[in-house]
């Protein structure tokens, strides 16, 4: 794609996207601002100068689900398999909520709409990359998820070769504000195979490194992370909710009340983060 056309292409976004950026009073509360357009090549610089995650809740504020069943899913909107337009309507849709981030699967093989895909995989490497500057240009910051555990060849290849799968996957991480290993990792590796991915990341990325499991409060997987999502089955309580954070803090971790509810859900988000949360994904 020429500079011209990949300027026009951005400039466009940023414009068709105006009227929803000012309309939340949310981010403009939180004292956050939209980022300004800069070339497709300036990726790592322009991510460090999207929009901050809240100085009050830094590991951001998501609505990562939507839709009867969660069928609208938020965390694949790199998917080359999904349209622009659909594209386009996520990210919308997250920025009229007042998120401050937005969680992206970076390899997935078969967990929900328009699954299919993976980062180091030449075929979806581009348009991967040119969605994630995209989001960053709409004032969410991208949190990169490398992988699902609805991925058994995928998740072959990276425990194969971890440190060359997450090689290709540098221009995704290295300016992230934090890194999370793997949806429902306890049922899609083990501890030793998870602890290799987890060193091929420490390797080339300082930040956070976050950790997400099945339901329920046995983090298995809790000794390689720094960050630990929670996660609890639809129907929840907020004081399950609160437990689990308390929980999670307990072991010296900070937490994110990841996914408690299969679309957005203000009163558990809150008491997650009235539970000392610094991130929701139901928010």
């Amino acid at each position: 794609m020429s500079f011209k056309s990949t300027m026009w292409r951005l400039v466009s976004f940023v414009w068709d996207n105006l009227a929803y950026y000012f309309a939340s009073d949310t981010r403009a509360a939180q004292g956050e601002g939209a980022a300004t357009p800069a070339q497709a090549d300036e990726f790592p610089q322009h991510l460090a100068s999207a929009s901050p995650t809240s100085s009050k809740y830094p590991l951001g504020l998501a609505s990562c689900w939507d839709g009867a069943g969660a069928s609208k899913r938020m965390m694949n909107i790199l998917s080359p398999r999904m349209s622009d337009e659909k594209f386009t309507e996520y990210v919308r849709w997250m920025v009229s909520r007042g998120c401050t981030v937005a969680h992206v699967i970076l390899a997935n093989g078969g967990d929900g709409e328009c699954a299919g895909y993976a980062a180091w995989h030449d075929s979806d490497f581009a348009p991967m990359l040119r969605r994630f500057n995209e989001i960053a240009y709409a004032g969410l910051r991208p949190i990169p998820w490398i992988i699902t555990d609805d991925s058994t060849v995928l998740l072959r290849e990276l425990f194969l070769n971890p440190v060359g799968k997450v090689g290709k996957l540098s221009a995704f991480i290295d300016s992230a504000p934090y890194v999370v290993l793997g949806l429902e990792m306890d049922e899609g590796g083990t501890a030793g195979q998870w602890a290799a991915v987890r060193d091929a990341v420490r390797n080339r990325y300082k930040g956070p490194i976050g950790v997400h499991h099945t339901s329920g409060n046995s983090f298995t997987m809790a000794p390689m992370a720094d960050i630990i999502l929670g996660q609890l089955d639809p129907g929840c309580t907020e004081a399950q909710v609160k437990a689990q954070i308390s929980r999670i803090r307990s072991l010296g971790k900070r937490a994110v009340g990841f996914e408690y509810a299969r679309g957005p859900n203000r009163k558990l988000a809150q008491a997650a983060l009235d539970a000392g949360a610094e991130g929701v994904g139901n928010w």
